[in-house]
């Protein structure tokens, strides 16, 4: 037998279908035992489980899930141990197979897997967890703890196998929150009690601790903190790491900036690592504070430590212990994006452009151009760079490095940009000379804001800007902003001059749908139109701004 798994359950129905589904790849391509016990459950889990397993087996809960994990240990037969909750589900299986099949399990002996802890049901907000899972089964392998408990025998050399579970067990609101943690800290107090020493065990109370009472967390962390001056265990940067997120959750942002301190200092020490894995998280956090303290000067240098370790840190480099302790929430491109772009935000308030410059073209920009609230701050800082700097080609080279859908999405933004900056912005996007097509449809709008255009000329731009978007699909949104500018032209010169007030008062109207549509306020472009119907409910324009905004929405 090469490997089992052990899983310890109660009321489990929700997830534990979709957690033995995620199983089954597994079960499949290796030797594998299932064992499964249930802790008392009073809905249908174990009736889950028997469909799954032969071994599902019923343990007493005693308020010490170590005594129930050991029972998933009684009778393994495998050479290697797995276990997993529940509510993990796994989505990613493949490195994992292939780590047992193809034999490299015989150069290790023990493992990580990645645990994705999402902060909704959509999947929008998570934080990864390179959580030690998996160990080599020798006579002595057992768990302990009463709570956060860990293998006896999990040790180096060690694996970060790439596969993924997914957990939504932190999924929770303020109150289930509180819950929890007033459900761990009576066991964690036991667990202090047998061992007063045991820095762990002081970082888990602080844990719990925080969203129930803050102060009392800080406390247990300046415990765990003076636990550590005797003797230091990779547990005290976890520990640092509570203690600066405590003050924060106080809004003692000086307090934050001394405790990240405190930690550098305690760092020197020669029996302690100078540098590890959580040292992403001191950095993004000491940048981010000195944003909210606007002291944009200091934070650059801040930004550029997080920057710097991030990319080493994505390497591989530095996945040190401590960052087994639970999850890592600065390490994606989502949060690199966002500090590169606070970063950039500190430059042009110190008038820094070229530092600006630096950070912005770091930033992973396919990742984020779904995100049109990121997207429009993050052209607005690269175009008053470019401004400032007299140079665009920093625009040409972001646009290059994308592929085609994206650049779709990119060209959208710039229009979208357009419509504040007006001609002079288009002119020297023009002179980048990005490709023809974009030439051709900036070449039309600019001169339709330039000179006069006639009727005949106008309808001829539209149909040369529709040649254009059917061509070339990546000009699309920036060939639709200007065909949309040139009918605002079109309509203005059809319209018949108003001949009373009524008519000059719609007229003002139906300009503020258009400016809003073109600018994305769709529901206040909805809001005026319904003023309209009122105001002229005859107009034979209603039915164009009607189709105006379906259009927009699409």
């Amino acid at each position: 037998m090469l490997l089992t798994i052990g899983i310890i359950m109660k009321n489990e129905e929700k997830y534990l279908p979709l957690c033995l589904d995620g199983l089954k790849p597994i079960m499949e391509a290796l030797l594998c035992q299932l064992i499964i016990v249930d802790t008392g459950s009073t809905d249908k889990s174990v009736e889950i489980a028997k469909k799954y397993t032969d071994d599902v087996r019923y343990f007493e809960w005693c308020d010490d899930f170590s005594a129930a994990r050991n029972v998933t240990l009684q009778g393994a037969l495998g050479e290697w141990y797995m276990f997993i909750d529940a509510d993990e589900i796994f989505t990613k299986t493949d490195e994992l197979i292939n780590f047992f099949r193809s034999g490299e399990y015989k150069n290790y002996n023990s493992a990580t897997i990645t645990i994705r802890n999402y902060k909704d049901y959509e999947k929008t907000e998570y934080a990864d967890f390179m959580a030690p899972r998996l160990t080599k089964i020798l006579p002595d392998t057992k768990f302990e703890r009463r709570i956060h408990e860990g293998l006896t025998t999990y040790n180096y050399p060690l694996k970060n196998i790439d596969c993924l579970l997914d957990h939504f067990g932190y999924v929770m609101t303020d109150d289930t929150a509180v819950s929890k943690g007033e459900r761990n800290i009576p066991l964690l107090m036991k667990e202090l009690e047998e061992d007063p020493d045991n820095s762990m065990t002081y970082m888990q109370i602080a844990e719990s601790y925080k969203g129930i009472d803050v102060d009392k967390s800080i406390e247990y962390c300046n415990k765990g903190i003076e636990i550590n001056e005797k003797n230091p265990h990779y547990s005290v940067h976890a520990i640092f790491l509570d203690k600066a997120e405590a003050y924060a959750r106080k809004n003692d942002y000086e307090m934050v900036l001394q405790t990240i301190k405190e930690h550098d200092e305690f760092k020197k020490r020669s029996d302690v690592d100078s540098k590890v894995g959580l040292d992403i998280e001191f950095f993004y956090i000491k940048a981010m504070t000195l944003v909210l303290l606007k002291r944009h000067e200091e934070a650059i240098p801040a930004f550029r430590e997080y920057a710097d370790f991030f990319k080493e840190y994505s390497q591989g480099k530095y996945h040190t212990a401590d960052i087994m302790l639970g999850a890592v929430k600065y390490d994606t491109a989502d949060a690199f994006a966002t500090a590169m772009l606070r970063a950039a935000s500190c430059c042009i308030e110190t008038r820094k452009f070229n530092s600006c410059l630096d950070f912005l073209t770091s930033v992973p920009v396919k990742e984020k151009l779904s995100d049109s609230e990121y997207m429009h701050t993050y052209i607005k800082c690269l175009i008053i760079v470019c401004q400032s700097l007299k140079n665009y080609s920093a625009i040409k080279r972001i646009y290059m490095n994308l592929d085609d859908n994206n650049k779709y999405v990119f060209c959208g933004y710039i229009g979208s940009y357009m419509s504040e900056k007006g001609a002079q912005f288009a002119k020297e996007i023009a002179k980048l000379h990005i490709n023809s097509d974009i030439d051709r449809a900036l070449a039309i709008y600019i001169s339709s804001e330039e000179k006069d255009l006639s009727e005949t000329e106008l309808v001829s731009s539209l149909k040369e800007l529709k040649a254009i978007m059917q061509k070339n699909p990546d000009v699309q949104a920036l060939a639709k902003f200007a065909a949309e500018n040139i009918k605002k032209k079109l309509d203005e010169k059809l319209s018949p001059a108003p001949t009373s007030e009524l008519e000059a008062l719609a007229k003002v109207v139906k300009n503020n749908i258009r400016g809003f549509i073109e600018s994305g306020k769709i529901a206040e472009a909805r809001m005026y139109l319904n003023q309209l119907k009122e105001l002229c409910p005859n107009d034979n324009e209603i039915t164009v701004l009607e189709n105006m905004i379906e259009n927009a929405l699409q």
